[in-house]
C-alpha cells in the first residue's frame, strides 16, 4: 500500500515558482520552433530514447531506481560543471533504470523549485537558501519526455509510492580509493563482510557494479560521488578514471567498441549535441522568463546573431563588503578601456584575434587597430556579425544581425549601452542580478533582494540559453560559462576566445579577493586598496556605495 501522506509542505518562498506560467505563446516563437524543428529533423534517435526512457520512471517496479549522489562534491560554476552533470545523467540512463542525480547538499531543505519543498521563515527563509543550498541545475532545467532527472524530496515521495517505504536502499560509494558497498569509512559489513574494495579507481565501476548480485537484488540504489574535482579523463587523474571509463562504457566510447551485433547501452548518451537538448530542457517557470527576450529578437527578425562574454570577476568581488572609500573614477568606455590596456601591459595579454576573417573579412581588420582590448573586443563583435551576415547571403546591413550580451558587471553593461553607438538598437541584454551560480549570496543588485541566491541563479539559466540561440560566442576573457551553453545547444561556429587565454580573475582580481577577505580594507596594502578601490569603481554598480544594498552575507 501507498505510505500514509505526510504533513502538508509549506509554500516555497520562491517568486521564481509561484510566477505566473510561461505565456502560451513560448513554444509557438519562431526561435523556439525553429530549435524544435532542428532537434525533430537531427535527433530523432535520441528523442526516441527518451520516450523509452521517460517510461521507467512510472514503471519503477520493474525497472528500479539509481540515484546519482553528487551532493558531497566540490562545486564550481557551471562551466566546470555542466559536463559532470551530463556524464552522470547518462550513467544513469545506461542502467535501465529510472536515474536521478542528487546535488542539493544534505542541510538544505529544498529550494521551492521544480516541485521541491521551500525552506520557511522557521528554516530561515533566504538565508537558508544562501548558507545552506547550492545552485541546481536541475532546478530549471529537465528532460524529454518525463525524464525529470532532479532529485529531490518530491521525486523521493513518488519513488516511495511506487515502491513502498520498506523498500531497503542500497548504498555505493566512488571514491578516490576504489568503489564499496556503504557510506562510511567501514564499508556495508552486511554486504561487504571484510570491508573491502570491490574494484579500484580506475575501474569501469558502472559496469562492475551492475554485475553484482547485490545491485540486481535492491530496487533503490544510491551511488556516492566521492571522486577528485576537474575533468575525470584527466591521464594524471587516475583516482577519477571509474568515472571516466564508465561514461566511455555507456556510450560506447573511447577503448570501450561494442563487440559486433552488440550495443553500448545508450550510446546516443555523449556530451553535449542532440543528449545535451534532450537532457536540458527548460522548465515552466525558465520558460516564463525567457519569452519576452526571445520574441524580442523574434521581433528584429535577424538573421546572424553573435554573443559575446565580458567576465570580469565583478560577480566573484560582490560576495565580500565594497572598499571603504568614496568613489575615485566614474565607469566610462574610455576609462575601463584604460584601465584593461594597462592590465594588458602588465600581464602581458596576447594578441587578439578576431574571426571575422574567417568568414571573408580583411584579415586583421577589426584586432588590428590601436585600442584598449574592451573597444578591440566591440569592434571584433561588430564586424563578425557583419561579416558573417554577408557570408550568409543577407546583406549585412543593420537590419540582417544583432547581438546578445553577457557579462557580470553592471558597469561595463552601462558603458557598452550608453557609449558605444555601433550597437544601438542592436543590442540584447538581460535584466536582473548581476552574479553567478557559484555563490550563494547574490551579492547586490539595485531594487531587489540581495541576500539570496535566487536572483542570480535565475539571470544565469536565462543567459545560458540565450547565448546557445547564436551562430557565434565570443569572449574577451577566458570564462567556461559559455562552454556550458553549447552543451546543451547547436552553435554553429563554436566558441572564439579573442585574447587567447587570458583571465582577468586569476591574474588580478581572485588574489586580491583573497587578501580583502583576509585582512579587511582597513588593513591592506596601500597598493591593494588603491586596485580594489578601482576595480569597483570600473566593474561595480554606478555612484556613491554607502548605501549600495549588498547582500547581508557579504558584510558579515
Amino acid at each position: 500500500p501507498p505510505p500514509p501522506p505526510g504533513p502538508p509542505r509549506p509554500p516555497p518562498l520562491n517568486p521564481f515558482t509561484s510566477s505566473p506560467m510561461p505565456p502560451p505563446d513560448f513554444d509557438s516563437l519562431g526561435i523556439v520552433r525553429r530549435l524544435a524543428g532542428q532537434f525533430k529533423e537531427k535527433c530523432a534517435g535520441i528523442s526516441g530514447h527518451f520516450q523509452e526512457m521517460g517510461a521507467r520512471y512510472y514503471r519503477l517496479v520493474q525497472h528500479g531506481v539509481i540515484i546519482i549522489d553528487w551532493s558531497e562534491s566540490y562545486f564550481n560554476g557551471i562551466g566546470d560543471d555542466m559536463q559532470h552533470y551530463q556524464e552522470m545523467v547518462a550513467i544513469g540512463l545506461g542502467t535501465g533504470r529510472a536515474a536521478y542525480l542528487k546535488t542539493q547538499r544534505e542541510g538544505c531543505v529544498g529550494t521551492g523549485m521544480a516541485g521541491a519543498r521551500g525552506p520557511t521563515e522557521a528554516d530561515g527563509g533566504s538565508a537558508h537558501l544562501a548558507r545552506e543550498c547550492h545552485f541546481d541545475l536541475g532546478d530549471y532545467y529537465t528532460g524529454l519526455h518525463g525524464v525529470d532527472w532532479k532529485w529531490d524530496d518530491a521525486k523521493e515521495a513518488r519513488v516511495r509510492e511506487q515502491l513502498g517505504t520498506e523498500e531497503k536502499e542500497l548504498v555505493v560509494t566512488w571514491s578516490t580509493n576504489g568503489m564499496y558497498f556503504g557510506a562510511t569509512a567501514g564499508h556495508n559489513e552486511e554486504v561487504s563482510p571484510t570491508g573491502e574494495y570491490v574494484a579500484p579507481p580506475d575501474a569501469n565501476l558502472i559496469q562492475v557494479l551492475m554485475d553484482n548480485e547485490e545491485f540486481k537484488k535492491h530496487k533503490i540504489v544510491r551511488v556516492r560521488i566521492k571522486l577528485n574535482f576537474g575533468h575525470w579523463c584527466h591521464p594524471h587523474q587516475r583516482t577519477s578514471w571509474g568515472m571516466c571509463e564508465s561514461h566511455r562504457w555507456i556510450t560506447g566510447g573511447e577503448g570501450h567498441a561494442p563487440k559486433p551485433g552488440e550495443t553500448a547501452p545508450c550510446p546516443e548518451c555523449g556530451v553535449g549535441g542532440c543528449f545535451g537538448a534532450a537532457m536540458l530542457q527548460p522548465r515552466a517557470p525558465l520558460k516564463h522568463k525567457l519569452a519576452p527576450y526571445i520574441a524580442k529578437m523574434d521581433a528584429k527578425k535577424w538573421s546572424t546573431m553573435v554573443a559575446f562574454h565580458i567576465r570580469t570577476g565583478f560577480a566573484d568581488m560582490s560576495q565580500i563588503a565594497p572598499p571603504d572609500a568614496a568613489r575615485a573614477e566614474e565607469a566610462t568606455l574610455d576609462t575601463i578601456d584604460a584601465f584593461l590596456r594597462s592590465e594588458a601591459a602588465r600581464v602581458p595579454y596576447p594578441k587578439p584575434q578576431c574571426p571575422d576573417e574567417r568568414f571573408g573579412g580583411v584579415v586583421g581588420g577589426a584586432a588590428s587597430m590601436e585600442d584598449g582590448p574592451l573597444k578591440i573586443f566591440l569592434r571584433c563583435v561588430v564586424s563578425t556579425a557583419e561579416v558573417l551576415s554577408r557570408r550568409d547571403g543577407v546583406g549585412g546591413d543593420d537590419s540582417t544581425w544583432g547581438v546578445f550580451m553577457t557579462t557580470d558587471s553592471p558597469a561595463v553593461r552601462t558603458a557598452v549601452e550608453t557609449q558605444y553607438p555601433q550597437l544601438a538598437g542592436k543590442l540584447i541584454v538581460t535584466d536582473g542580478v548581476d552574479g553567478n551560480v557559484k555563490y550563494a549570496p547574490d551579492g547586490m543588485c539595485r531594487g531587489c533582494d540581495a541576500s539570496g541566491p535566487l536572483g542570480a541563479w535565475e539571470k544565469g539559466m536565462v543567459d545560458m540559453y540565450l547565448v546557445g540561440l547564436s551562430d557565434i560566442v565570443l569572449k574577451l576573457y577566458e570564462s567556461k560559462f559559455t562552454n556550458a551553453a553549447i552543451m546543451r545547444a547547436d552553435v554553429r561556429h563554436g566558441i572564439k576566445h579573442v585574447y587567447g587565454d587570458t583571465r582577468i580573475t586569476h591574474n588580478l582580481v581572485d588574489g586580491l579577493i583573497g587578501r580583502m577577505k583576509g585582512q579587511g580594507f582597513a588593513q591592506g596594502t596601500q597598493d591593494d586598496r588603491k586596485v580594489w578601490v578601482k576595480i569597483w569603481d570600473l566593474f561595480g554598480p554606478p555612484g556613491e556605495r554607502q548605501a549600495l544594498p549588498t547582500s547581508t552575507f557579504a558584510t558579515e
